[in-house]
Formats: structure tokens, C-alpha cells, sequence
């Protein structure tokens, strides 16, 4: 079935209390599991905070693997102000590490709309520059690094550790999809699963919590059909997955330095405003939906 949602079904997507002004995004698609929707959406417009959330330099340790220990990771903390206990978001950068404007721009998004944030980096205590050309063995590393995260935010007396979602970006994005659909260490879960352009043909089982999947129609690092074969595969039973497809948007569509657009390892690679917004949109909501 095709819908085509109306004005109503646009002004959902937009914080409550703001009119925003802007472009639509023709023919954006979404797959909540197999049903289709063809979203035309208002994108609002990006609204930048005078003063930006501070950040937190922490270290933690990963999660243990069998006959593995955890490795020690650092990580960048941001809280809303308040005792909480808050709802939480553990972020998953992509293979080249996160840049400081994606950083800033994730951590001030989310804190704003009352969440701790706990910006996890895989690479600095591995002295690892980038990891586009490595295999699954930092991959499941990472995985690792994700639980352990967690497990860092439950012992927080401000987080609230049964609403913790996963947000991740890329190869994050793969190492989100994975870790919610492993079977965790521990007694600690995960509530909620975000992945920007993640390597869905990779992905493994399906995830065990609601999930959503944002990427670009012209991707050509990892592809969006992949995304939809998977999706289909995954089915209907279980908790819910949504699959949105930006028309014309490129990997690392969200990351505002990547203007003009350019080529990396042999793909292109550019930020979209309004795919990046429209997303942010949508990430927000999705978590307030299913944290709160």
C-alpha cells in the first residue's frame, strides 16, 4: 500500500509550539516493517543555541567478551540540568571517528530535549586514526564498547537505565543494528536502536527492540536497497522497525563539515540540511516515543 501523507501527518514531524519554514523533500520513503509510506515532509529549519552543551571527557570500560576482557574507552558526557533521573543515549561514531561539529550539533540536540548523551570513542585509547578498511574484528570490539557505555550510564544516579537508546553513524550505525540484535552481556539492554547509513547487508539478526534506520536513496557506500532487502527479511514480528530513505541524500548526509560534498575511499560522501533536519526530527520523536 502507498500512502501519501497529508499537512497534518507533516506538522507531526515538527517539535510541538514551532512553525517551520522550508523545503519539502520529495518522495522521502519509510518502511514501518512492511508497510510503505511515501513521506513529503516540511523540513524545519536548524536552530542553533547561543551557548553550546558542554562535554565531559570520561573513560570506562567496555564490556567483556568471553575470554575477552572490555577494553578502556573514552568517551565525551553532556546532561540536561537536574537531578533526573533522565532517559539516555549512548552515540556511536562512524569509521573516521566523529567530527567536532557532528559532535557538538548530536550532543546539544539531545540534551536539549532532556536526554544525557554519552558520546562514545572507540579509537583514541586504540590509537586508531580511522577504521574504513578494517574488518569485523574492531566492529565486534565496538560492540563491546556500546554495553559498556551502558553499563557506565546505569550506575549514573541521574540516568534512568532501563530508557537508553543507541545512536550510531556508519560503521556506528552497523555496530548499532548489531548490538541490538546480540544477545547482550549481562542484564543490561538497551531500549531503542537510531542508525544513520549503517551497513544494513551486515546487520545479522533482527533487532530486539524498536529500531530506526534513516539513509540516503543515493548512498553508494551502504546502499539503501540493502536496507530494504533486510527490513523485508527482518519481517513483521517483533518489535517495530523503520526504514526512511531520503531521496538524493548521500552517506553522511547528517555531518554539517562535509560542505561541498567530496569523495572518500572512492565514494561520495555530503551533507544534506535538509535530510539532516528532517532526521534529527525524527530521531527525537522516535525516542520520545519509546524512552518516555
Amino acid at each position: 500500500m502507498l500512502w501519501h501523507l497529508t499537512d497534518s501527518d507533516e506538522a507531526a514531524a515538527q517539535p510541538a509550539g514551532k512553525t517551520f519554514k522550508g523545503t519539502r523533500l520529495p518522495g522521502a520513503v519509510t518502511f514501518p516493517a512492511v508497510l510503505t509510506l511515501t513521506l513529503w515532509c516540511v523540513v524545519p529549519a536548524l536552530i542553533v543555541d547561543a551557548l553550546a552543551v558542554p562535554l565531559e571527557r570520561v573513560e570506562f570500560e567496555g564490556a567483556s567478551q568471553p575470554s575477552i576482557p572490555g577494553d578502556r574507552i573514552q568517551g565525551y558526557l553532556a546532561k540536561p540540568e537536574g537531578a533526573g533521573p533522565f532517559p539516555a543515549v549512548v552515540g556511536l561514531h562512524g569509521c573516521g571517528g566523529m567530527h567536532e561539529t557532528t559532535k557538538q550539533k548530536l550532543a546539544d540536540d539531545l540534551v536539549a530535549a532532556g536526554y544525557v548523551i554519552l558520546l562514545v570513542d572507540s579509537f583514541a585509547t586504540r590509537a586508531i586514526d580511522q577504521a574504513c578498511t578494517a574488518g569485523w574484528a574492531i566492529v565486534w570490539r565496538r560492540v563491546s564498547d556500546a554495553y559498556g557505555a551502558l553499563a557506565f550510564l546505569a550506575g549514573k544516579p541521574f540516568v534512568d537505565r532501563g530508557r537508553v537508546a543507541a545512536v550510531g553513524f556508519s560503521q556506528g550505525g552497523w555496530v548499532t543494528l548489531l548490538a541490538a540484535g546480540t544477545v547482550a552481556p549481562g542484564d543490561l539492554r538497551f531500549s531503542a536502536a537510531v542508525a544513520f547509513y549503517p551497513l544494513c547487508r551486515a546487520a545479522g539478526l533482527r533487532p530486539a527492540m524498536p529500531t530506526l534506520i534513516l539513509i540516503g536513496a543515493a548512498d553508494d557506500w551502504t546502499p539503501s536497497e540493502d536496507c530494504s532487502r533486510k527490513v523485508a527479511v527482518w519481517g513483521t514480528e517483533g518489535p517495530p522497525i523503520e526504514l526512511v530513505v531520503y531521496p538524493g541524500a548521500h552517506h553522511g548526509f547528517y555531518y554539517p563539515h562535509l560542505q561541498p560534498g567530496r569523495r572518500l575511499l572512492g565514494h561520495w560522501v555530503e551533507y544534506n540540511g535538509d535530510a539532516a533536519d528532517n532526521a534529527g526530527v525524527r530521531m527525537r520523536q522516535f525516542l520520545d516515543r519509546h524512552l518516555n
